[in-house]
């Protein structure tokens, strides 16, 4: 391998390394909210959003799983199943079906497509652990949303670009 390709592996990884972090101070409000409370919160929010993929039975996967997500630098921790075509909040824990677990950054870019879940799941940005099955299920159902169905895009979009943006401007 000669210096140059080794020279641009090293910036790739530099790249890969320096991705931002949301400051732990400015976690410190999202962490004092009970777990209970924010999972409400966020689940309700997904039913509203995804309404169509669950009235479609694109989610049927979930029914009787338990998800745990972790947004490590935000401090924030959530559960969540499908019961009766609706999404439920379900307490986090390290022993549910799936573990999803990444920085909030990381989520934001797989959220508005800037970053595809392939790259983000290869380079350990964002962490899967549980069942295999249903975490290719997750990740499938996350490729291959039609955004347009997703109640709200338009503006869950505008709002995430700029917000990303200022993450990088901020945090970087």
């Amino acid at each position: 391998m000669n210096n140059s390709t080794l020279l641009s592996q090293q910036d790739s990884m530099r790249k890969i390394n320096a991705q931002p972090i949301f400051p732990a101070i400015l976690a410190i409000p999202v962490a004092s909210i009970p777990e209970k409370y924010s999972a409400t919160v966020i689940v309700k929010s997904l039913n509203i959003m995804l309404a169509q993929a669950l009235e479609e039975g694109d989610l049927d996967f979930l029914q009787d799983n338990n998800v745990s997500v972790n947004v490590i630098d935000l401090k924030l921790k959530f559960g969540l199943t499908l019961k009766n075509e609706k999404l439920h909040a379900s307490q986090w824990q390290t022993s549910d079906n799936l573990n999803l677990s990444g920085n909030l950054y990381d989520f934001m870019l797989l959220a508005c497509r800037k970053e595809d879940s392939d790259t983000l799941f290869f380079h350990r940005r964002l962490k899967m652990e549980g069942s295999t099955d249903l975490g290719l299920e997750v990740k499938n159902l996350l490729d291959g949303m039609d955004m347009d169905t997703v109640r709200f895009h338009k503006p869950l979009d505008f709002a995430l670009h700029h917000s990303i943006k200022v993450f990088e401007k901020l945090f970087r």
